[in-house]
């Protein structure tokens, strides 16, 4: 069954495509340093080429469903690099300069743990490999989250379906001039925007895996705060404020 639009609002990957600040070649840790900002949340790197052509074939697999892949990407800082990265001259190359250089890379947000995929993996290799970084930069399960966050998904599903089922049936009501029938029915409704803030609730609890490094200049909860908000709503993403925050200080710094 076809997800809803409020459940296909999370199932996207939030990509960032950051431009180098000078044309000068970094060290690994200079060039990780300037990918990474004031996000301290893991990275997904993926790096373009003439195949992919900015499709996401090496995350996304073109015949499976990819919603666990698409809900683990929500903890992750993702980021998009432009084909030329490979090249020896580019200011970040160092983040691939192995001989045979990976399509993909999943990083802990200090780069210490390193985990390479070519693109052609099998889905269940990218979970583990997603899961496996996860779980050393956050307090709780990946796995678990995923697996409630699904369900969470499908109450929104039910819900949703469910509105514009009393919704079509209160407009029938009201064009009939059955008052009656149609205040039951705005009960209803309202009964159900009820279960729906809940059902927002507790995919907040789900969300925050609590990371075990946070900016200095926020806690913990501040940030788990702004990725439910990004989520759950259309409106600027916590990218937008992420790089907000970046313009405002060195590159680097409160990390």
């Amino acid at each position: 069954m076809e997800r809803s639009d409020e459940s296909k609002k999370r199932l996207r990957v939030r990509w960032t495509h950051p431009v180098p600040t000078s044309e000068e070649s970094l060290d690994f840790e200079t060039a990780l340093a300037e990918l990474r900002g004031n996000d301290p949340r893991p990275l997904l790197i993926l790096r373009d080429c003439d195949f992919c052509k900015g499709k996401d074939h090496a995350l996304l697999d073109r015949t499976l469903d990819n919603e666990k892949t698409l809900l683990f990407t929500q903890w992750y800082h993702c980021v998009k690099l432009d084909r030329r990265v490979v090249e020896k001259s580019h200011p970040w190359h160092a983040i691939f300069a192995d001989e045979k250089p990976p399509h993909l890379l999943i990083l802990s947000w200090d780069g210490s743990k390193r985990l390479e995929l070519d693109g052609k993996q099998k889905q269940s290799r990218l979970w583990d490999v997603l899961s496996d970084i996860l779980s050393d930069e956050y307090k709780k399960s990946p796995e678990l989250a995923i697996k409630a966050w699904q369900r969470h998904l499908d109450s929104f599903d039910t819900i949703i379906s469910r509105r514009k089922e009393l919704e079509r049936q209160l407009d029938e009501r009201l064009a009939d001039g059955k008052k009656t029938r149609a205040d039951k029915i705005e009960k209803q409704l309202a009964d159900l925007e009820k279960e729906y803030k809940k059902t927002l609730e507790l995919e907040a609890k789900t969300l925050d895996l609590i990371l075990k490094r946070a900016p200095k200049a926020k806690t913990v909860a501040d940030f788990d705060a702004e990725v439910v908000e990004d989520v759950q709503s259309s409106g600027s993403s916590l990218l937008d404020k992420i790089r907000k925050d970046k313009d405002k200080s060195p590159v680097g710094a409160g990390n």
